[in-house]
């Protein structure tokens, strides 16, 4: 599946199941953004 079709199907989605979508993306982005501050805390990169 390509970005520009993922892209089409998230215009097509529901306020409900693009509210559930949305949510979803901002949590594994936190939950990314968590890992890598971990990883940067632990390489000493955070003074």
């Amino acid at each position: 599946m390509t970005v520009e079709q993922i892209e089409a199907a998230i215009l097509n989605l529901s306020e409900t199941d693009f509210a559930k979508l949305r949510n979803w993306l901002l949590d594994l982005d936190y939950q990314q953004w968590d890992r890598q501050l971990e990883q940067d805390i632990l390489d000493g990169k955070m003074i």
